[in-house]
């Protein structure tokens, strides 16, 4: 069995009995970055130098892919990113094409995410919405910014604090005139969700009234969706 096991996305509090648990008895971890998988078996006091933990950074290796699949036949294994639930924008997606590829057991705990608690933040009924991940850093961007555009539903998006300013610039460029949520460090301390115009949030990065820090989702919803 493959456990796709969720983790906290700020607050330590924030993972459920059941997690805890398969994280103690696993002996194999797939994981996004392995160091932050021991700072974050450190953080529950779970013994970690007798379990295999491995990094699923090297998928791009047909080797290690097929070193993977026999650990899984043969083991339960757990699947855990940096922050929150694997699968959903990490590399723990090729796991999930290689046990529906062969029909291998899995199951997905329910828990943390950055993109719900936006959902549910939005003042409007998001009974339909769009996520569209993180843009595209070069090729395909400007497709990806017109796909934004075109929907007729809010989009929410995750975008890095090295290229939030970019981003909202480029959508004034391209006319956007709708209104922007902000979500940012969610389950944190200083946990923020704001509504904005493109303008306002630009006026304030260039006078330095909002401070660009952590990772953002971001939403995006026009007079006509509101």
């Amino acid at each position: 069995m493959l456990s796709f096991i969720p983790t906290p996305i700020g607050n330590k509090e924030d993972i459920t009995l059941r997690a805890l648990r398969l994280l103690k008895e696993l002996d194999v971890l797939f994981c996004e970055d392995t160091r932050t998988t021991i700072k974050l078996l450190r953080m529950y006091d779970i013994e970690y130098r007798n379990k295999k933990l491995l990094s699923l950074t090297s998928f791009t290796s047909p080797n290690k892919i097929w070193g993977y699949l026999e650990l899984i036949k043969n083991n339960n294994c757990g699947v855990v990113s940096e922050a929150g639930t694997p699968g959903l924008s990490d590399p723990g997606k090729h796991l999930i094409k290689l046990c529906w590829e062969y029909t291998l057991p899995f199951e997905i705990l329910p828990w943390a995410n950055a993109v719900i608690p936006a959902v549910i933040a939005a003042p409007i009924n998001t009974s339909t919405f769009v996520y569209m991940w993180f843009p595209p850093t070069k090729k395909g961007r400007q497709t990806f910014l017109q796909k934004i555009l075109q929907s007729v539903y809010p989009v929410f998006i995750y975008e890095s604090v090295h290229r939030i300013e970019k981003l909202l610039t480029q959508m004034e460029d391209l006319w956007y005139q709708g209104s922007i949520l902000i979500a940012r460090e969610i389950s944190k301390m200083y946990e923020e969700y704001k509504i904005w115009t493109t303008q306002d949030i630009l006026r304030m990065i260039q006078d330095w009234s909002l401070v660009i820090k952590w990772e953002f989702v971001v939403w995006f919803f026009d007079n006509g969706k509101k």
